[in-house]
């Protein structure tokens, strides 16, 4: 799997990231919130989304591991989304390069007592704009389902265009009304807050 493409000749450990933003922290270190990613990820989260939620809790640590590898590996990154000032856990986001070190896919949910309060507009601008500083891309894929439209104003405010539609058949048997959009640095630096 070939890595990101860095835009710094210093090394950059992507398994010890931390991304602050007004009111957010968003860190790699997924293992201390296990129970928190395990309770949170459930039905009511995943009805726009591909993969189904853990069964057991081993299922959430194998996910868990799986990111750290992606990430010690240089393709991905995966962050847990919390408030700066509190801890609370929020959901997930992340970066995935898998085959596309230079068009990465963004990825994020959040739980859902915390919905309706813009944090993951807040965790995607800074999820992009770290990458647009940190990482040599093209741009960035931001995938949703077509009725999600919380989502989809998301891409819209970082000034994405829809360049790819296609039903994608979810892990639960179901389908997903995909649309992709392509997010270019020019977009992701002027929605930056100022």
């Amino acid at each position: 799997m070939k890595a990101f493409e860095l835009k710094t000749s210093e090394p950059l450990d992507l398994t010890d990231i931390e991304i602050s933003s007004d009111r957010l922290l968003l860190t790699t270190r997924l293992k201390h919130y296990t129970k928190d990613i395990f309770r949170e990820f459930n039905d009511d989260i995943i009805q726009y989304m591909f993969p189904k939620p853990a069964e057991i809790i081993e299922e959430t640590i194998e996910f868990i591991n799986d990111s750290m590898i992606g990430m010690r590996e240089g393709w991905n990154l995966a962050l847990a989304i919390t408030i700066d000032q509190s801890g609370e856990f929020l959901g997930c986001c992340g970066l995935h390069g898998r085959g596309r070190h230079r068009t990465p896919e963004l990825g994020i949910w959040i739980k859902k007592s915390a919905h309706g309060h813009k944090y993951g507009q807040e965790t995607i601008h800074s999820l992009a704009t770290w990458a647009v500083e940190n990482i040599d891309l093209d741009y960035i894929i931001y995938p949703v389902d077509r009725a999600n439209i919380p989502s989809r104003k998301i891409a819209e405010s970082l000034g994405g265009q829809v360049f790819a539609e296609k039903q994608v058949k979810t892990a639960r048997g179901g389908y997903l009304d995909e649309v992709k959009y392509k997010l270019t640095m020019d977009g992701i630096q002027k929605a930056r807050p100022a």
